[in-house]
């Protein structure tokens, strides 16, 4: 166990603490972005944690995180994603500061995809925001506190660059083994291929996709950001329902937007796009704020 140095607390005068995946990849950056720019753009003083809280529950060290929560007054939020029920350490990173809150506390998980509930977030202090249909009856068919929300990555899109137009066609391909959501498709295209959103940064994503008309991609965050950079993208699946569930939920009508789940549909999918006026700011506020307002309430 890490011994962490109890007169480094987090700040307790704040409206909120945001806890976040400081290890994950550019989308979770991305996501824990749009968090942080909506409880800030809803009047919230934000602490967005320096690592300190998840690194005592990943090393079990509950002495600093009853310390660190005990002069605490305001809301515990943990930025979106897609690892509910998948990923072991976000697991457990939010079961042992959840078990470390007083009832005085309440939680909001921002908009996550799940593959199975949680038991820490089976809590009437916790609500849990979703991003897909099938997630929000997962968890809710539980009895976790639920809430349909787009991805929070999508708040950002009205701070983005704009890149519509281009030439040809860039594959983001997630690296075949290398999480537990990888599934072989089957799907190769003869264009420009890379892994992009596993670790570059977002300005070299947007560097490297902005010449391209056509982006598809395996990774979530891959076609989002290419939707908020105006690409025509073309969604393909993972080894669960996190991306099909996602499009089927708010993309099944935009006309920049396509699922494959073949490498016949890839080619049917490319041929249909058309650009389209989006925004996507706007879709998360209109869900997100009456669910927050909810949030607040019951709070």
């Amino acid at each position: 166990m890490t011994l962490r140095n109890q007169s480094r607390l987090p700040p307790t005068h704040v409206d909120a603490y945001l806890l976040w995946t400081h290890r994950g990849n550019a989308g979770d950056w991305l996501i824990a972005d749009g968090c942080e720019h909506y409880l800030r753009d809803r009047g919230l003083d934000v602490w967005r944690s320096d690592g300190s809280l998840e690194n005592a529950a990943v090393d079990g060290d509950t002495n600093y995180l009853a310390e660190a929560l005990a002069d605490f007054r305001g809301m515990v939020m943990f930025a979106g994603g897609g690892n509910i029920g998948i990923y072991p350490d976000n697991e457990e990173t939010r079961a042992k500061v959840i078990a470390c809150l007083s009832w005085k506390h309440r939680c909001l998980v921002f908009s996550q995809s799940a593959l199975r509930p949680e038991p820490s977030l089976i809590d009437s202090r916790v609500t849990v925001w979703c991003r897909d249909t099938t997630s929000l009856a997962i968890l809710s068919d539980a009895g976790t506190r639920t809430a349909l929300v787009p991805d929070m990555a999508w708040y950002m899109d009205d701070r983005f660059a704009k890149a519509p137009g281009g030439d040809g066609i860039f594959f983001v391909r997630r690296t075949v083994s290398g999480d537990a959501e990888t599934l072989d498709h089957r799907i190769e295209l003869d264009c420009d291929t890379e892994d992009l959103t596993l670790s570059s940064s977002l300005e070299r994503i947007v560097e490297r996709l902005a010449p391209y008309d056509i982006v598809v991609s395996d990774r979530l965050h891959g076609g989002l950001i290419a939707l908020m950079m105006r690409k025509k993208v073309v969604f393909l699946p993972v080894g669960y329902h996190k991306i099909r569930a996602f499009y089927e939920t708010w993309l099944p009508d935009v006309p920049c937007a396509r699922f494959a789940a073949t490498a016949e549909e890839v080619n049917t999918a490319m041929a249909s796009l058309h650009s389209a006026t989006l925004d996507l700011s706007a879709l998360v506020r209109r869900h997100a704020d009456p669910a927050f307002d909810r949030f607040l309430l019951e709070s």
